[in-house]
């Protein structure tokens, strides 16, 4: 005859069936509710592969915005390759010292031409003068073009590509342009000092080139600067 849990109370025992009971209810419950698989198309990602652990998708990096001025010998126009460039280079030097002419262009603007001979002799006068003053009003059109809200320092920096076969006075000429352009735009007058610059736009002449890699490296120099945008 089996005890009743009354009896075993009174006895000091006590009754563990209902909560055995309970307990196999509880486990069984949470056999049936638990999910033991992955969640839908979520598998593949946990599969590994022979390209190793994919990585998180990236926005593609923008190259940043500049307006290039590319200057080069007069006469040399797009569509040619580096080869013809260099050919054309050495029919253009021969039997002078110095390129005679140079075309100055903004992306691509037509180019204006500027005489390299008058820049080489001339010290003043009005030859010079009218060179020097056709350079600023070009690019002062140009460069207003590209012009954008905000302050002198968030417009697009201005790169100034000088072919290394021509004399450095082109690209001076062009520098004091813009930077007569951006002293008229700001309103500021140059005080001389280094925290001039603070705000300014940025100017820059393009990095020297690696030199003695090709034996056509000019044409190929020339091909970069002409085809510049």
């Amino acid at each position: 005859m089996a005890e009743s849990p009354d009896d075993k109370l009174a006895e000091g025992k006590l009754d563990l069936v209902p909560l055995i009971d309970c307990i196999m209810l509880l486990l069984l419950f949470f056999i049936l509710t638990t999910k033991f698989t992955s969640e839908e198309k979520t598998i593949t990602s946990l599969l590994p592969t022979d390209k190793g652990q994919a990585a998180a998708p990236s926005k593609p990096v923008e190259p940043p915005q500049m307006i290039n001025i590319c200057i080069y010998p007069a006469g040399l126009y797009k569509g040619g390759q580096p080869s013809e460039y260099f050919k054309q280079l050495n029919d253009m030097r021969a039997g002078i010292a110095v390129i005679p002419k140079a075309w100055i262009k903004v992306g691509n603007a037509d180019p204006i031409e500027m005489d390299g001979g008058i820049l080489q002799k001339a010290k003043s006068g009005n030859q010079l003068l009218q060179q020097v003053e056709q350079v600023h009003v070009y690019l002062n059109d140009a460069l207003a073009k590209f012009e954008k809200g905000g302050d002198r320092k968030t417009q697009d920096p201005v790169v100034i590509h000088c072919f290394s076969g021509l004399s450095w006075k082109y690209a001076l000429v062009c520098y004091d342009a813009v930077r007569a352009y951006e002293a008229k735009v700001s309103g500021r007058k140059s005080t001389g000092n280094p925290s001039d610059f603070d705000e300014a736009r940025e100017v820059d002449f393009a990095p020297p080139r690696i030199r003695d890699y090709s034996a056509k490296e000019l044409g190929e120099e020339l091909f970069e600067i002409i085809h510049m945008k």
